[in-house]
């Protein structure tokens, strides 16, 4: 039997060499303006990073060739099809990639280095005045809303996905400016994403090429600003005061704060914290300009794509896919979070006027709704069942909008004890007297029907129905709610 002989597996270099000047330039052959003194200062840079005692921090490459292939050459590849946007921001440039490439490229360009970790910005200070470059700068801070250096361009490269950059840079990115995006093979399906969203922005060209000979297949993506920058636009010389709130930037998903904002999208978080989330830009402009409700409001959260409004609130700026996760309801509006209010316990005292709504729905949307409903007709209270969903889960704040603010909750006991305890509750039902026959005293209980099933526990509760045509199944009992506070409404108004 033939013996079989096995490739040994190539280890990667212990102590990378770094390419001579001469194979540099063979490297970048088709990048133009490539020349020997920057051959030179591209091999000191080489030389630098793999001796730096923080190489490890720096790249999590090994062998010469990756090295060689994937750093220097894919940064350079950008020159090979465009000329640079000047000043140009590489965002997230680590050990230099792949703004220094290019700076040394591309020396008339301006380039500004966007990276926080300290022994990266260390590194490329270091690089800086080594090389004795000019032209360049480190802002070793985050890239946010409030970036605060004039730019024309922004490079990346496998920083995040098209629509999240593009979101970073929209407040700061002037009309006419560039976005040079470094991408793998799946850059391609990344561009329709991010242009369904980003209106302000164009695709201006994609070029698909591989490193050198090798199947390393990438993407040179352009997107240009086609309108003037949220930031300008949204500046204002009207003398407005400063903001006095804290400013907090939250970009990863790990950060404690942020896992317990999202934790506010469940009942379980909302218990545990004592807060929830209020969106819909009238709502949380009616939290922000009402002393009351602003009084409730501990934090406004905000994406780093939106313009800066001088609200005087502490805000939370979230990176736009930590933003998304937060918006459930996908309003791209800002979002308070607010203290939870206590609400009492209700007890069956004798009222003698207006209406209490007794509300069974484990529904959020259909809570939100109906809590709605009582506010426009006049409820004085809403009591909340033991089953009921939560009216502060994102769903039920949204469809309450501000009759959340404006209507007394209580809880109540189970939906059992509703029917026994409380004399003469009327409860919506299928079967029952129609409603525009009941009488109804100045003081009315009001029990919302049972979503699906209907009532297993009648009690001594009074059956009330709304006609309806026949072949119909049944309403919503929302709707059927609605419909009966208003006709009892339009009679205690008619009375008066």
């Amino acid at each position: 039997m033939k013996r079989q002989t096995r490739t040994p597996v190539q280890k990667p270099d212990t102590q990378p060499r770094v390419f001579s000047t001469a194979e540099i330039l063979r490297l970048l052959r088709e990048i133009p303006g490539i020349t020997e003194q920057k051959a030179g200062q591209l091999r000191r840079h080489w030389q630098m990073l793999v001796e730096s005692d923080d190489k490890t921090d720096l790249t999590r490459l090994e062998s010469t060739h990756e090295i060689a292939i994937k750093h220097y050459l894919d940064c350079a590849m950008p020159l090979k099809f465009t000329s640079l946007p000047s000043p140009l921001l590489d965002i997230g440039s680590g050990a230099g990639f792949p703004g220094l490439v290019l700076k040394i490229l591309s020396p008339e360009t301006e380039v500004i280095l966007g990276e926080v970790r300290p022994k990266r910005t260390r590194f490329l200070q270091q690089v800086i005045d080594e090389l004795g470059l000019t032209g360049v700068q480190v802002f070793a801070h985050r890239i946010g809303p409030q970036f605060p250096l004039e730019i024309q361009g922004v490079a990346t490269r496998a920083l995040e996905s098209c629509r999240d950059t593009l979101y970073r840079v929209a407040p700061f990115l002037p009309a006419g400016g560039r976005v040079l995006l470094l991408k793998g093979p799946k850059g391609d399906e990344e561009i329709a994403e991010a242009l369904a969203e980003m209106k302000d922005f164009a695709h201006e060209k994609t070029y698909s090429y591989n490193l050198a000979d090798t199947r390393n297949e990438r993407r040179l993506v352009i997107m240009r600003r086609e309108r003037e920058s949220v930031r300008k636009t949204g500046e204002s010389n009207t003398g407005a005061p400063k903001s006095t709130g804290r400013v907090t930037e939250i970009t990863s998903r790990a950060n404690e704060q942020f896992k317990s904002l999202l934790s506010l999208t469940e009942a379980k978080g909302i218990r545990k914290e004592k807060l929830f989330l209020v969106s819909g830009e009238k709502l949380v402009q009616e939290i922000l300009t009402t002393d009351r409700l602003r009084a409730q409001l501990q934090t406004l959260l905000v994406s780093s794509e939106m313009p800066r409004a001088e609200t005087g609130a502490n805000t939370l700026v979230l990176s736009p896919a930590l933003f998304r996760e937060v918006d459930v309801s996908g309003t791209r509006s800002a979002i308070g979070v607010m203290q939870l209010p206590g609400i009492s316990a209700w007890q069956p005292t004798a009222e003698t006027s207006g209406v209490t709504v007794f509300l069974p729905f484990q529904d959020p949307a259909n809570i939100g709704a109906a809590i709605r409903s009582a506010a426009a007709f006049g409820a004085r209270r809403v009591v909340l069942t033991e089953e009921a969903a939560s009216p502060f889960l994102p769903k039920s704040v949204r469809a309450a909008a501000n009759a959340l603010f404006h209507v007394e909750l209580m809880r109540g006991p189970r939906l059992s004890e509703v029917v026994k305890s409380v004399p003469g509750i009327f409860r919506l039902d299928m079967q029952g007297e129609p409603l525009h026959s009941v009488r109804f005293a100045a003081a009315v209980n009001l029990l919302a029907g049972v979503e699906g099933y209907g009532f297993t526990d009648r009690g001594g509760s009074i059956p009330i129905t709304i006609p309806m045509q026949t072949g119909v199944e049944s309403l919503n009992a929302q709707t059927a709610l609605s419909i009966a506070l208003y006709e009892i409404q339009r009679r205690q108004l008619a009375e008066k």
